[in-house]
């Protein structure tokens, strides 16, 4: 089976990033720090608005992003802390191989 990993430039940033689908939504990671964008992740395990806005809301290190495609737009959040949600919420597998730590050995070249 192919992986379900793609990977985009994001030329704002200027940095390439890795793409994983799951329940319709993409979810991104950055290649150059390894955010993610949180609030696509929380998006994957359908929780309303309000519970994920307020998720968010009280991460300390976030980047948010509001210009760009659709699926780099939302609050961008550390490696760690993305995993961590999507443990809590039973995503991990779902979103396989976002979470992978060398991930760019994924890649079919």
């Amino acid at each position: 089976t192919r992986p379900r990993v793609t990977t985009t430039m994001w030329e704002d940033e200027k940095t390439l990033c890795y793409q994983v689908d799951a329940n319709d939504v993409s979810v991104v990671r950055r290649a150059d720090n390894d955010m993610i964008n949180g609030t696509k992740l929380l998006n994957v395990a359908q929780m309303t608005r309000g519970r994920r806005d307020g998720i968010l809301k009280l991460e300390k290190l976030r980047h948010v992003v509001k210009i760009g495609s659709m699926h780099l737009k939302g609050v961008w959040i550390p490696f760690e802390r993305a995993l961590a949600m999507a443990q809590r919420e039973g995503i991990v597998d779902a979103l396989y191989p976002l979470f992978v730590r060398d991930i760019s050995r994924m890649i079919q070249t």
